[in-house]
């Protein structure tokens, strides 16, 4: 037998690595040592138990006993983390079910409201609270950070997209928080929203498809939960109810050593537009500083230093200066872990017209001691 650990979440804590399942085959969390954390990478499907033992031995001078390693291998084994044909078998199960139809909306009633008519009374909530917006007729960056969190942002949002006639096709361009096989990926069919589906524009997605060097249909699984797909999706619908908008859904991998690949990316989607015009939607999140991402408990400190990161980047998105935007984030190795470089840089040939910085936010989560930033940027915007 030679077991392999799946592609997980693993995060540190103070207790140790934090296992978890983005894909919601499993629900447990497993709680590591770094060692038996390396131990388990060694699972990678050429070795078996011996192997481990020998490599641990030979490369490491640790002695490990074999009832230690079979210890290891069966609380990943009952917390469903080593692939398996049953495992593989529901993942294949599922890839299909988003193939056949619209994917269904993994977070209503838990981040928004399902219902039309609930979700309308939940913009006017807010609206309430947000900063006067432009119509963003050359394009928008918005959140995908939880809602409730930055309401205000949401609302002004869908004002920016509200301003402006229904674009025949809206990109999505969403933050992957889980692995993809290539630098994107996109989803073939539309979505569900609380207005009706935003039905896929398959044919410019295939012509996508043609203008890369790799397949773009290639992690359908990965926008089976990806709020950075979904909620922009929804607001976005929102914003437009009646109107017959197709969607081309795509997720980017935030690996910097892909800049290469991101402008390849850029370029083709500007080659796109050509033939079927898009309006650019980014999907971002800003800072995730303090605790929970492995940074000390957030202090006055930190939270400035994030949103100087933050409020620069947005003012250089704004300027159209796309390039020193992705210096000042990744030039200085990206301290405080912003992700909205990859899906903003992949869309970068799309935003029209000079920007405009509408709001910003460092949302708090104190039982983490830790916060994350959000912002909207209209462009085109008058």
């Amino acid at each position: 037998m030679k077991p392999k650990l799946r592609q997980l979440s693993a995060q540190e804590t103070p207790e140790g690595i934090a296992l978890s399942d983005p894909t919601g085959v499993s629900r447990q969390v497993l709680v590591l040592s770094p060692e038996a954390y390396y131990i388990a990478t060694l699972f990678d499907g050429t070795r078996n138990l011996e192997d481990v033992q020998e490599l641990l031995l030979t490369q490491h001078g640790s002695m490990v006993p074999r009832e230690k390693l079979e210890e290891l291998l069966r609380a990943l084994e009952e917390a469903r983390f080593l692939e398996t044909e049953e495992v593989r078998a529901e993942l294949e199960a599922r890839r299909r079910a988003l193939l056949e139809k619209p994917k269904p909306m993994a977070l209503a009633g838990v981040s928004y409201p399902a219902e039309r008519e609930a979700f309308e009374a939940y913009l006017k909530t807010a609206a309430a609270f947000a900063p006067e917006a432009p119509a963003a007729g050359g394009g928008l960056v918005m959140p995908h950070l939880e809602p409730a969190r930055v309401p205000g942002l949401y609302g002004a949002a869908v004002a920016a997209l509200g301003q402006i006639p229904p674009p025949e096709r809206l990109l999505i361009l969403g933050v992957a928080h889980q692995g993809l096989e290539e630098a994107a990926a996109a989803l073939p069919t539309g979505l569900e929203t609380p207005f009706g589906v935003l039905e896929a524009d398959l044919e410019a997605l295939q012509a996508l498809d043609a203008l890369l060097p790799y397949e773009l249909f290639n992690s359908t699984l990965s926008f089976e939960s990806e709020h950075s797909i979904e909620f922009p999706a929804v607001f976005a619908r929102a914003a437009w109810p009646e109107a017959g908008v197709k969607v081309l859904p795509l997720l980017i991998d935030g690996d910097p050593a892909r800049k290469g690949v991101l402008d390849e990316l850029a370029t083709a989607l500007a080659l796109l537009a050509r033939d079927f015009p898009l309006y650019p939607l980014a999907s971002v999140d800003l800072s995730h500083v303090g605790a929970r991402f492995g940074h000390p408990p957030l202090d006055d400190v930190l939270a400035g230093r994030a949103r100087d990161t933050d409020q620069r980047y947005l003012e250089l998105l704004a300027a159209g200066e796309f390039g020193a935007a992705w210096e000042h984030l990744l030039g200085p190795g990206n301290p405080t872990y912003v992700d909205a470089y990859a899906a903003v840089h992949a869309g970068h040939k799309l935003f029209q017209g000079a920007g405009r910085v509408v709001g910003y936010e460092l949302s708090p989560e104190l039982p983490t001691m830790s916060a994350v930033g959000a912002g909207v940027v209209a462009y085109g915007a008058s």
